[in-house]
């Protein structure tokens, strides 16, 4: 089968967001279809709950000198610690497809066809959690997130980094982090490995870039990197 044009592409990915409307769906974006399981649960880290436990604590050791606010539960530095980069059984979401879509065609491997997923809101296997109260839906209680050791919940925690406000973050804490969240396919879009840039291109019109997605001079330098690459011109109007 033929692939389609851009503009065909593009315009599918309109028709799909607008079938997965924000409310009922988040989204993620990879590199690849990867299946979606947290950080800390994949191979290359042999997970062992005792070892995460150390890892986390060793961050929030190590981290506080560079943290100008006080955070107030192990809820936020673990959302604050999968922000910068380290290992977690969280896993990143968005309230909006076009941050979602801008990490599927900027995210490693760069060779493969990307993927955006839309998670239901509304399932059986996925449950809302407050972290104020450490209080799931179902009434139990949970009294740190590494107190869980099944099923999936969606957590919001405060602001403790701009990127989760920028990015319009949200996570899923998975209670066995080696196991992946299925997503059908009906919910998955594609981006065919050859569009990928031409999609960046898009979305950057559209003011979704690395500058919007890390508000900070790391963002600005990769936005600039890129536009150089690309041969785009560096003034906010050329």
């Amino acid at each position: 089968m033929p692939l389609p044009d851009f503009p065909a592409l593009w315009a599918k990915f309109w028709d799909w967001a607008g079938e997965h409307p924000a409310g009922l769906f988040i989204f993620r974006g990879q590199g690849d279809k990867s299946p979606i399981i947290p950080k800390i649960g994949r191979k290359a880290y042999a997970y062992q709950p005792a070892r995460e436990k150390d890892l986390h604590n060793a961050f929030v050791r190590a981290a506080r000198s560079f943290v100008p606010v006080s955070l107030s539960s192990h809820w936020e530095w673990l959302a604050l610690a999968q922000h910068h980069g380290a290992p977690t059984r969280l896993a990143d979401w968005s309230t909006s497809p076009l941050v979602a879509a801008w990490f599927a065609v900027t995210s490693y491997p760069e060779n493969a066809d990307a993927a955006i997923f839309a998670l239901e809101l509304v399932r059986n296997d996925l449950e809302p959690l407050d972290i104020t109260t450490g209080r799931a839906t179902s009434g139990a209680t949970f009294d740190g997130p590494f107190a869980m050791t099944k099923g999936v919940y969606l957590i919001e925690t405060a602001s403790v980094s701009a990127r989760i406000t920028t990015q319009r973050g949200i996570f899923t804490l998975h209670g066995k982090p080696t196991d992946p969240l299925e997503i059908p396919a009906q919910h998955t879009f594609d981006i065919q490995q050859s569009f990928r840039r031409e999609f960046q291109g898009r979305l950057l019109d559209l003011g979704i870039d690395a500058s919007h997605i890390y508000p900070d001079l790391d963002g600005l330098c990769k936005t600039l990197d890129w536009k150089l690459k690309s041969g785009r011109g560096f003034s906010s109007i050329a």
